[in-house]
């Protein structure tokens, strides 16, 4: 099948790929109690894509060393016999979706499946609104039992600042700790929903000069060229890190006791005693 595309078409082609957000961000989860770092994602205009870093394969390596990360972390701060509340399960639920679908995602980018793996960046970024939503809740507990018992919907529920709890509001909210997400949240949407960027993958070939595109309609994206995938890796790393962060920090302010700290004026007494001779020196 040919195609001679016109000159906004092929201008359209190079939007394809995701940018990746710009995080600044330690690879370890247990230095990051809350609360969590402020991350950046850059904007649109902000991005630059440099030349290639390391191989694909690298990237989902990456991608696995820090699935492993989140379970031990999560493991560690979770002794043996803790009380759990439905808060607690909320929380483990969502440590088991962000892990299954980051292995989905590596098996879709491995599979040269672009348009399933752009979707589970965005799964993984709804991951991290809901749980960073429950600083929002009214009754965190009471609420989020409703939703276990079906009797309400996340997005039916108030926040503390009576407004209802929607994607958009939680995007927002998500959005101003860390700049970024509703730009990529709504560029995300597109793979979403049906758009001109499920078009451009099917285009085995693209001769520029004759003007002529020829088309490969499979499951697979045409094997052409790893780079696509570095931008949708390199978001989705990012996603999984901040959603991850998330967690752990979250499972440790409810089950790492804060280090207890002598008062100034036990201090103040232990200095004092520690200075004054004692009965049998005198």
């Amino acid at each position: 099948m040919d195609v001679r595309p016109t000159k906004e078409n092929l201008r359209l082609r190079n939007r394809t790929a995701i940018s990746p957000p710009h995080v600044s961000l330690e690879d370890g989860l247990l230095i990051c109690p809350l609360p969590l770092p402020k991350i950046v994602l850059a904007t649109k205009q902000e991005m630059i894509v440099t030349e290639k870093v390391m191989a694909l394969a690298e990237r989902l390596a990456t991608l696995e060393k820090f699935e492993a990360e989140i379970l031990t972390a999560a493991q560690r701060t979770v002794s043996a016999g803790s009380r759990f509340t439905v808060v607690d399960n909320f929380i483990l639920g969502a440590i088991k979706r962000t892990l299954s679908q980051s292995r989905a995602f590596r098996k879709l980018v491995e599979d040269w499946n672009f348009a399933s793996a752009a979707v589970m960046v965005r799964a993984q970024l709804d991951t991290a609104m809901r749980i960073n939503g429950i600083s929002y809740m009214q009754n965190p507990e009471s609420d989020i039992a409703q939703i276990f018992n079906g009797d309400v919907t996340y997005r039916k529920l108030k926040a503390t600042d009576g407004e209802k709890m929607t994607d958009a509001y939680l995007k927002g909210k998500l959005n101003e700790d860390h700049p970024g997400v509703a730009a990529l949240y709504d560029e995300l949407s597109d793979f979403v929903h049906l758009s001109f960027r499920h078009f451009w993958p099917v285009i085995a070939e693209l001769d520029e000069e004759q003007r002529v595109a020829r088309f490969a309609i499979s499951a697979q994206d045409p094997k052409r060229d790893e780079t696509n995938y570095y931008q949708v890796t390199e978001a989705f790393i990012r996603v999984t890190k901040l959603t991850g962060m998330m967690l752990v920090s979250r499972l440790m302010a409810r089950h790492s006791p804060p280090p207890q700290q002598n008062s100034g004026a036990e201090e103040v007494e232990e200095r004092k005693g520690g200075n004054e001779p004692t009965d049998a020196a005198t």
